[in-house]
């Protein structure tokens, strides 16, 4: 990775993503393979290189203290100035909408109110590298937006983040490049919209024209569909809109508009839905799953 990248980690559960960070953080010795963290292999990693990375995992980590003198504490054991961990402590607070919260302690905060106090505690001293392990599971939409800009703001400083993440969006949305494993294996690497292409699927196509098809009519695309190798699954057909999946969708487009003026069918406008990659991660497990475990992976 090179500073200030963002690379998410995506995987089924039991995929062997926490395993994954575990390992890169020195926190679990690997049994085969190899790694470096800043240069130096993992099993020869210590205190040198963990200095400069911070993680913050799924179990939790509380103490007795107040949440407020919990950020300090933690600032301090890394060495960071009293001022300097005052005010990062009340900038913590307030993005984490910990301030209310501040004299209580972790163990009698709620559990998304726990989480973001993990991710803040973590955000108190300087790092080089952050390890991620789903930091906004339990987390309301408003507040994972906060903190992804966060994230973002940081990354564009220079900070490299590793995060894992059942929810694709935020990949999609934070992410230079991601790494999809499956059985603890790499089975794709590569930036979202590369994978998003290299794993997308069919698509929906749109289709609106001027009045409801008949059912002549749908045969006959279902018809044109099957000519080019698609079959027509249809999701939708109301009020003149017909909508459908297709894997070859932009070579469709002109084909379909052809039929419309040939049927002396007026066809107002035509639309591709372009791949989330929730669908493409879809169809790269479900392709994994049926090749099974003894079959070669993508790159």
């Amino acid at each position: 990775m090179r500073p200030g990248e963002v690379f998410g980690l995506l995987g089924r559960n039991g995929a062997g993503k926490t395993t994954t960070v575990r390992v890169l953080t020195t926190l679990l010795p690997p049994t085969e393979g190899r790694g470096y963290l800043f240069g130096t292999e993992l099993r020869h990693a210590g205190r040198e290189q963990r200095r400069r990375l911070g993680v913050v995992l799924q179990s939790e980590s509380l103490d007795f203290v107040s949440v407020e003198t919990n950020l300090t504490l933690y600032a301090f054991l890394w060495g960071v100035p009293r001022e300097v961990a005052k005010s990062r402590a009340e900038e913590m607070l307030e993005l984490f909408e910990l301030g209310p919260m501040r004299k209580r302690k972790p163990w009698g905060l709620s559990g998304g109110e726990r989480r973001r106090f993990q991710v803040a505690r973590e955000l108190m001293h300087d790092m080089e590298l952050l390890f991620l392990d789903e930091p906004t599971v339990g987390l309301d939409a408003l507040t994972r937006r906060r903190i992804l800009d966060y994230l973002a703001m940081r990354a564009r400083g220079g900070l490299a983040i590793v995060f894992t993440t059942h929810i694709l969006q935020e990949a999609d949305q934070l992410c230079d490049r991601i790494g999809v494993l499956q059985a603890g294996r790499l089975r794709a690497v590569g930036p979202p919209s590369e994978i998003k292409r290299r794993y997308r699927g069919a698509r929906a196509v749109e289709a609106e024209f001027e009045r409801p098809l008949s059912e002549a009519e749908r045969r006959a695309v279902g018809a044109l569909l099957a000519a080019r190798g698609e079959s027509l699954a249809i999701l939708s057909d109301a009020r003149g809109v017909l909508t459908f999946r297709a894997a070859n969708a932009e070579d469709l487009v002109a084909e379909l508009s052809r039929w419309a003026h040939g049927a002396d069918l007026d066809l107002v406008r035509i639309s591709v839905r372009e791949t989330t990659l929730e669908e493409a991660f879809v169809t790269l497990v479900s392709e994994d799953a049926t090749e099974g475990p003894g079959t070669p992976g993508a790159p």
